[in-house]
């Protein structure tokens, strides 16, 4: 991934926002905006070991879900990058969470042009192999070895899979983050413009970290968005400036943070796990101009989504939680909720203790 010019030495850096207006405004008379505010993980490691939002370190999969669902009205879905969804995570995922709460799903690698897991890859996947693929160093299967009938299968699998979550108005937007090598071209434009066809009535979104498309052809690009319905992915990020505009009702702010060692660390070959990447707590000061600049959409976005991918530690909760009081929204203090659930659990712990 290239870096900005401007990039200093350090490893942290403040990168200038960059605000575009569009040349047309989607509606004027969409009625208030809806900013549903989220964090692009909530099972992440950096964030369970830290241990500071779960209130108990053995909480289950369901408990941990319920409980960020008290705090936040989205969350990301990352584990559908690396393998392809399953039916039955989509239902539980419904039932475990509130109406009205939703989830971003990000596109499956093979989707995005990156090269899938091939631990991961499902029996059908596996059946369209040609004899001679074979696994890189990372373990992943070169995406030239897939035919186009397996981006058909993976654009099915996605159907059937979050049908649960669509039907129960609880999806809000699959996300394509492009592979860093993907550039613009009259291939991947095309592919773009297949996207809402087989995944028709969704909010789709397309994230790009290549250059050839932001910032070297931004005009032409978001109005390409604007024509095949896609929603334009604005990011605060190292490489990249933040454009924050709308190309549907649905704008999509997602912020990585701005450790610049991080993302050169990968430019140069190297391997940072994510919290090394996105190692970044927003200061108030930044916090509280991404927010006006997330106000900005009014004018053009009936729905704000907001997902902090700062992932390392607490990060991600703590500038969410902040993100959202700015916003002028109320979550639930932590603290207290956490005294209240664990003064809950006490009672039945002294109740075991007795049986004993």
């Amino acid at each position: 991934l290239p870096m900005m010019a401007s990039i200093a030495s350090r490893k942290i850096v403040t990168v200038p926002l960059l605000l575009v207006v569009p040349e047309r405004v989607l509606s004027s008379a969409m009625g208030p905006t809806s900013y549903r505010v989220g964090c692009a993980s909530w099972l992440d490691t950096s964030l369970l070991a830290e241990g500071s939002f779960y209130p108990a370190p053995n909480m289950t999969a369901d408990a941990r879900l319920r409980w960020y669902a008290r705090f936040f009205e989205a969350v990301e879905v990352n584990a559908t990058y690396y393998a392809l969804p399953a039916y039955d995570t989509s239902r539980a995922w419904v039932e475990r969470t509130p109406p009205g709460f939703q989830f971003a799903v990000k596109a499956y690698a093979l989707m995005t042009g990156h090269h899938p897991k091939a631990q991961a890859l499902v029996k059908e996947l596996r059946t369209l192999l040609p004899r001679e693929a074979s696994v890189n160093a990372r373990g992943e299967v070169e995406r030239k070895h897939f035919p186009p009938e397996a981006l058909d299968l993976c654009f099915g699998w996605f159907r059937d899979a979050l049908a649960p979550l669509a039907q129960a108005g609880k999806l809000g937007y699959v996300l394509f983050q492009l592979a860093p090598w993907i550039g613009y071209s009259a291939k991947a434009l095309e592919y773009l413009g297949s996207l809402p066809e087989r995944l028709p009535g969704w909010t789709l979104a397309v994230e790009f970290r290549n250059p050839s498309w932001i910032p070297r052809r931004t005009a032409e690009v978001l109005e390409f968005l604007r024509d095949q319905r896609l929603s334009y992915v604005a990011v605060d990020c190292p490489w990249q400036p933040l454009i924050a505009t709308a190309t549907t009702d649905s704008a999509v702010m997602r912020l990585h943070g701005r450790n610049v060692e991080g993302w050169r660390a990968q430019t140069r070959g190297q391997h940072p796990s994510v919290a090394e990447k996105y190692d970044y707590l927003y200061r108030p000061e930044e916090l509280t101009a991404l927010s006006e600049t997330a106000r900005r959409l009014e004018e053009e976005a009936a729905t704000v989504h907001i997902t902090f991918n700062n992932n390392n530690r607490d990060y991600p909760v703590r500038n969410g939680l902040q993100f959202r009081r700015l916003l002028g929204q109320s979550p639930p203090d932590l603290e207290a909720s956490t005294a209240e659930f664990l003064g809950a659990q006490r009672p039945s712990a002294r109740a075991r203790r007795s049986r004993r």
